[in-house]
């Protein structure tokens, strides 16, 4: 299904929060149904599909870490029986878990709970209490001492119920600690035991969970134990007179404690590192599914072409519909002016440049047989709408989407703009429309930026005289049979056709020339 980008066979998109005031998110349909997103995640755990989520979404690249990702994906690619295999265990600890049990969110909040508490003082003092009661027993029962050890005892179970709320909920407590580990250990274990590869990179990033003194399988041991202890309570019987004679329950919920210290950080570095290994491994798996496409080349700025790619395509787009194009852009500062008329694929083309740029920076495969980019920022404007909350008109969300394009522009920054504007200034009249988008190519042209911008308004294309950091690039489509066929291919210059009567008339809309 994903192959064939067939969307009622992918797993449907769980409904989440839009960010509307993102710089690309909605514009580039990386989440959401139908997305990019929905192609790519095949997650089981939530942590695995943000941490995807918000590789892909992320404002500026972080070159170190694409550069690793892209290593850990070319070398995750090939290895589908690893990765079958950790996704199917990730999904049967999943399918064994009930509504009453403790997911990783609520163990990792009550780990963070109570970590001052300690029960030391309280423990040596009813151990030592323990003691002298069976001491004076056995000297009563041998007939060297009185009864003494009643008196004892007595102090011995006041002292114990005063600290009895400290061991209250040490069975659940251990226990849902015990059977969410004891699930989530065939993922634990698998990684810890794993024959990677010496000297790959896989086996680097998962080194934490061979590291002898805090492996996963360490740590599991020990929760069993104390789970094993405490479960005692189960048992009225043995449980009265094991907690009796010594503080059973009190040494154990000692011992939860500091585990619970323990535990903290060694699970939130081994969740925090699957839930990486998950987002690697949707990556890899588009990649293997698709093996036309490929990895691109980062490039420091100033070493050659900021940008450049061959046969670029939309991912979103199925295969035997997709067109692909090349593009070269050769300094910081360019402008390309896009026109062509209406549905000849300026819109799907200024998406296909940014979708794969944030697969490219996120250290994915991108649509394309080659791909060189240095390290940019993104920003778009292609798909706002009005907001009837904001009371904003759709010109007005558009007038304050491009001023926080000009604001990125303008911000010093080590990595340039890559900025795309899909109709500029659509939402005023003519007049306006043009005045305004002279003004802005005006003033971003040159600027720490490349951008492309597409516009209905061929006398746009004349600002090329005067602009020469700007060039004219169009979509056209042919009239054959009395229908129109589109190329979908970029072209050079300004367009020489527009199709908008055409297709008016087409509806059997009325169409008079004056």
């Amino acid at each position: 299904a994903r192959m064939q980008l067939n969307w009622e066979g992918i797993p449907e998109y769980p409904p989440e929060h839009e960010n509307r005031e993102h710089p690309f998110g909605r514009d580039l349909n990386i989440t959401g149904p139908h997305s990019l997103m929905h192609l790519v995640d095949i997650s089981i755990y939530r942590g695995g599909s943000e941490t995807l989520k918000n590789w892909l979404l992320a404002i500026e690249p972080d070159v170190e870490r694409t550069k690793q990702n892209q290593l850990l994906v070319e070398e995750l690619k090939p290895l589908a029986h690893f990765r079958d295999r950790l996704m199917l265990r990730a999904k049967l600890t999943r399918a064994r878990q009930s509504e009453k049990d403790w997911d990783m969110d609520t163990l990792q909040r009550w780990l963070k709970q109570n970590r001052e508490k300690s029960y030391r003082k309280s423990l040596a003092l009813l151990w030592g209490l323990s003691g002298i009661n069976i001491l004076l027993v056995l000297l009563y029962v041998f007939g060297i001492l009185n009864p003494w050890f009643i008196l004892s005892f007595l102090i011995y179970l006041l002292v114990y119920n005063y600290n009895s709320g400290k061991i209250k909920g040490i069975f659940d407590e251990s226990y849902q600690i015990d059977k969410l580990l004891r699930r989530f250990s065939a993922i634990l274990l698998y990684l810890e035991n794993f024959p990677f590869k010496e000297q790959s990179e896989l086996k680097a990033f998962c080194s934490l969970y061979h590291n002898n003194d805090s492996s996963p399988s360490r740590y599991l041991r020990k929760i069993a134990l104390i789970a094993s202890a405490a479960s005692l309570q189960k048992n009225d019987l043995l449980w009265i007179v094991l907690n009796t004679l010594v503080p059973w329950d009190l040494s154990f919920a000692e011992l939860l404690n500091r585990y619970k210290r323990e535990l903290d950080e060694k699970l939130s570095r081994w969740l925090d590192r699957f839930y990486e290994l998950e987002a690697l491994c949707s990556l890899a798996n588009f990649a293997w599914l698709n093996p036309g496409y490929t990895f691109p080349e980062i490039v420091d700025p100033g070493e050659s072409l900021p940008f450049e790619a061959t046969d670029l395509g939309h991912p979103l787009i199925p295969h035997q519909e997709r067109v692909t194009n090349d593009i070269s852009i050769s300094e910081i500062g360019s402008i390309l002016l896009i026109t062509g008329s209406n549905m000849s694929g300026k819109s799907t083309f200024l998406r296909t440049l940014g979708v794969n740029l944030v697969l490219a920076f996120a250290g994915g495969p991108v649509v394309a047989s080659r791909l060189q980019t240095v390290p940019f920022r993104i920003y778009s404007s292609i798909n706002v709408v009005d907001s009837l909350d904001a009371g904003l008109s759709h010109f007005y969300a558009e007038v304050k989407r491009l001023r926080g394009m000009l604001d990125a522009l303008r911000q010093p920054h080590a990595y340039p703009l890559f900025y795309l504007v899909d109709e500029i200034f659509r939402g005023t009249n003519n007049r306006e429309r043009l005045i305004g988008s002279t003004s802005f190519l005006k003033k971003v042209a040159g600027s720490r930026g490349i951008g492309i911008i597409s516009t209905h308004d061929l006398e746009l294309t004349e600002l090329e005289q005067d602009i020469p950091k700007l060039t004219n690039w169009h979509f056209e489509e042919t009239i054959k049979e009395g229908k129109m066929h589109f190329e979908y291919r970029l072209k050079p210059g300004p367009c020489p056709t527009t199709n908008a009567l055409r297709i008016m008339e087409m509806e059997g809309l009325p169409v008079e020339d004056s």
